[in-house]
């Protein structure tokens, strides 16, 4: 049987893009991320963002339970570990290394406790350290949210805010974006995709329209 990344994050179906190297670099300084600085990745995919945190300047390690992965961590450069996150269960990537950073993108919407996810990261992170978390916003997708037979429990910027409070993550910052670079650090053509927002059709296969409407979480929780 073929795992996730052979079959909804095939080449063929999902061609990779210069995107990943843009979202990266805004992370890196949204998030304040600095050099030399250990992050790792749960749900690290074909690790394209990983690629380009390293070439940023950090020490990246990737951690998925597709077997798959393997082979893209190692072309980007990362330490790789197999595994799947389960609460109740010891979760000690990496022989239970310190972290400055812990990430996932489109991850935690998988889980059944994602609470216990927050916990268990915690314990995972150096003082100072912090977990970043990109998740779809159920608000703006709650008409095509399901179309992932694998997503289980939606965000709200209330609920994603609630996951790091219980725990108790301290200095937690919940915002929206969009996945259009040009919306970024322009209040012009962010309010340009406000506006084309209001007349996007669900499952568009543009981009343009498609990302102005579906928006995505962002959070940080910060260990004291």
């Amino acid at each position: 049987m073929r795992d996730y990344l052979e079959t909804e994050y095939a080449e063929s179906k999902r061609p990779k893009t210069t995107y990943p190297a843009k979202l990266a670099k805004y992370l890196f300084t949204v998030f304040d991320f600095e050099p030399e600085q250990k992050i790792l990745e749960v749900g690290s995919g074909r690790a394209e963002l990983l690629h380009y945190f390293r070439e940023l300047g950090l020490k990246t390690y990737a951690y998925d339970s597709a077997p798959s992965a393997k082979e893209h961590a190692k072309a980007a450069g990362a330490e790789f570990e197999l595994g799947v996150f389960s609460p109740g269960k010891p979760f000690t990537p990496f022989g239970g290394t310190k972290f400055d950073i812990i990430f996932s993108k489109s991850f935690v919407e998988h889980l059944e406790n994602p609470v216990a996810f927050a916990e268990a990261c915690k314990r995972l992170l150096s003082p100072g350290g912090k977990l970043v978390t990109l998740t779809p916003d159920w608000e703006s997708n709650v008409k095509i949210f399901y179309d992932d037979i694998t997503h289980i429990k939606p965000f709200t910027v209330v609920s994603l805010e609630q996951m790091l409070d219980v725990a108790s993550f301290s200095k937690v910052e919940v915002f929206k974006f969009r996945q259009l670079p040009s919306t970024w650090n322009s209040k012009v053509m962010k309010r340009m995709a406000q506006i084309t927002s209001i007349f996007s059709h669900r499952r568009f296969k543009n981009k343009w329209m498609r990302w102005s409407r579906e928006l995505m979480l962002a959070s940080v929780g910060v260990v004291e």
